[in-house]
């Protein structure tokens, strides 16, 4: 074995999950001529492990949310308490978005109506 070969192997045995550019860079040589030789010696590989932020789930190295699918909801999700019925509630998806980012509610956060209808009824005890 080359002495090129040999010391891919020991970075390799140390860290299974390394990538070809890390090992290229550390060695001096070009990601592709590492993996020519990581093919040639058959030596088992690990895709660099991601996890998800909130639950630690295994995650693909291409999910850029950092979340899991059943997490990501959770992360859109936006609690408030009614100022009319007093009531918690919490809102997901779109409707999150709009009310975390409307300029109406950062102007007055205390005045969030889970509907319209205790909108009118506070607009009508004031």
């Amino acid at each position: 074995m080359s002495k090129t070969k040999d010391m891919i192997r020991r970075l390799l045995e140390f860290d299974p999950a390394i990538t070809n550019t890390k090992i290229g860079e550390t060695l001096g040589l070009s990601r592709q001529l590492v993996s020519h030789h990581t093919r040639t010696m058959n030596m088992p590989r690990q895709s660099p492990n991601r996890s998800c932020n909130h639950c630690g789930k295994r995650i693909t190295r291409y999910n850029a949310s950092g979340l899991c699918k059943e997490c990501r909801p959770l992360q859109y999700a936006y609690e408030y308490q009614c100022a009319y019925c007093g009531e918690v509630h919490v809102a997901l998806g779109r409707d999150a978005t709009n009310r975390r980012n409307s300029k109406k509610y950062k102007v007055n956060p205390d005045l969030d109506f889970c509907t319209m209808r205790c909108a009118q009824r506070y607009k009508g005890m004031i």
